[in-house]
């Protein structure tokens, strides 16, 4: 039986914008669009993990300032949950770009771009993470 996992993502706002990632094929949630995010370290509190995995997939450094806006619980196909992905918010007066050459695992993307509320993208899988950002959003 799998572990119970803890993940934490930054979702990035711009002015009325969101940056969101597609996962590559070769990644969980493939082909999905998502915020950067990842597993939690022995010891990791969910901000740093926040912190930490937004660099390394996305080459941008973000500083602590950055607020819990959401809990997202993880489910496999029989319902049964998985993990939790604790979701912060983090605004810029700059539009950060991300580079995925540089970036330590920027892999595990194909691309990057900011979206408006309504051009977001609606999947089944993110759709908690689609309710969080479109209330940020307003």
């Amino acid at each position: 039986m799998k572990k119970f996992r803890k993940s934490s993502g930054i979702i990035l706002k711009y002015g009325d914008e969101v940056l969101l990632c597609k996962r590559s094929p070769e990644e969980t949630l493939p082909n999905i669009w998502s915020i950067p995010a990842g597993g939690m370290e022995n010891g990791e509190s969910p901000g740093k993990t926040a912190i930490r995995e937004f660099y390394e997939e996305t080459n941008i450094k973000v500083d602590t300032n950055i607020d819990l806006v959401g809990m997202i619980h993880t489910s496999n196909e029989n319902n049964v949950k998985t993990g939790m992905m604790f979701v912060f918010l983090k605004e810029s007066k700059k539009k950060e770009e991300p580079n995925l050459d540089k970036a330590s695992h920027g892999h595990e993307h194909t691309s990057c771009r900011y979206f408006k509320k309504e051009d977001l993208p609606k999947n089944k899988k993110t759709k908690e993470l689609t309710s969080i950002i479109e209330k940020i959003l307003k």
